[in-house]
């Protein structure tokens, strides 16, 4: 039984890390082996934290190497969150084990530029990573042989 963090506590609901409605879900996706979460609305700086840390938590307990991000719904990332990713998340998720992260675009330009900038700073060498429209196609990408190549940044019209 895996234990999920709901809300800020502790519950026992299998293969969910992490629920606050309005803000964000974290899950395994045992379509396409990877630790999944969508993003509906705007997090504040705890909650950002606490979803985020739940894809480490999922993906250490499916010892998994993929991350699917449901983004469209995701509203601006605060200047302090991407820093934190930057400086502080992504050294320990690439420690537990990413090697490919598929994103779904965010509906919001903002958003996305937010997306693009943290994203644009990791090595290709260390993440591969490719953009979506939907969700489909970022499982499909993720379920094929990681030999694929990723696809590019997408470009802000």
């Amino acid at each position: 039984m895996v234990k999920a963090v709901v809300g800020g506590e502790v519950s026992h609901a299998d293969g969910i890390f992490f629920n606050r409605p309005g803000v964000a879900i974290v899950k395994w996706d045992a379509t396409c082996h990877a630790a999944h979460i969508e993003w509906q609305g705007w997090a504040d700086p705890a909650e950002f934290a606490a979803a985020n840390d739940a894809l480490i938590l999922a993906l250490r307990r499916h010892g998994g190497s993929s991350a699917l991000g449901d983004c469209r719904e995701m509203k601006v990332i605060k200047q302090s969150d991407q820093e934190w990713v930057h400086q502080d998340w992504f050294p320990r998720i690439l420690a537990a084990g990413l090697r490919r992260m598929a994103l779904v675009i965010p509906k919001s330009g903002l958003a996305l530029m937010n997306v693009q900038e943290i994203m644009s700073r990791i090595p290709g060498t260390k993440l591969d990573v490719a953009y979506f429209g939907t969700i489909e196609e970022a499982r499909n990408w993720l379920s094929r042989p990681l030999t694929i190549p990723p696809a590019g940044l997408p470009t802000i019209g």
